[in-house]
């Protein structure tokens, strides 16, 4: 679906969530079609392949093996020590459908404090800032246990970036790749202690 659509929403918000599913059928957030809205917990997860937003022409998902495709860009992401690398994305093997999806909005108005006016909410309204999807993974490689989060945040009047946090149950002394288009384009140094978080923001380029 991802590849079928126009990645323009079908509603008068900017983003919509969109899941595919592995018999080819789909569930967005609003249907393409009727325009009626669908609940994020009706998704099927065990079924997914592809979960992610779609709006203003771009698309916007990751995989069933957690790499993201992002505008166009193959983002993976890559635990590199001196003895070893730790693929965190690209494991067929592995479990990325603990999905995350979530919107930031500021509020505005002019809320009413006049005694005579009591229970009154006065004139609020709410604005979408940021949409915001990406997984949480519990992963096994090679006996060491990580846990990744990454976010893929879609601001307004900003740049697209990825929040990242990493957990291991070793102690590890390495860096963080991140992997544009199957080359390296940027590294984190990124020391582990067992069961501590590390996190960091990175730049989508």
């Amino acid at each position: 679906m991802f590849a079928q659509c126009n990645g323009y929403s079908p509603v008068s918000q900017d983003f919509i969530w969109l899941g595919e599913y592995t018999d080819g059928t789909h569930l967005s957030e609003y249907d393409f079609v009727t325009q009626a809205e669908n609940s994020f917990y009706a998704i099927q997860r065990d079924k997914l392949i592809r979960f992610g937003m779609v709006g203003h022409g771009q698309t916007f998902f990751f995989e069933s093996d957690g790499i993201f495709k992002l505008s166009g860009r193959m983002v993976e992401l890559v635990y590199s020590t001196p003895d070893k690398d730790y693929n965190l994305t690209g494991n067929v093997f592995q479990s990325y459908r603990d999905i995350i999806s979530y919107k930031d909005a500021e509020a505005s108005g002019l809320p009413n404090y006049s005694p005579a006016a009591a229970g009154e909410k006065g004139v609020m309204s709410s604005t979408i800032t940021q949409f915001n999807f990406g997984y949480k993974a519990a992963l096994l490689i090679d006996h060491v246990e990580f846990h990744v989060k990454a976010i893929c945040k879609i601001p307004f009047n900003a740049p697209v970036h990825m929040a990242l946090r990493l957990v291991s149950n070793t102690e590890l002394n390495g860096k963080l790749q991140v992997k544009v288009n199957g080359l390296v384009t940027q590294e984190f140094s990124a020391p582990l202690k067992p069961d501590i978080g590390g996190e960091l923001n990175w730049l989508v380029q």
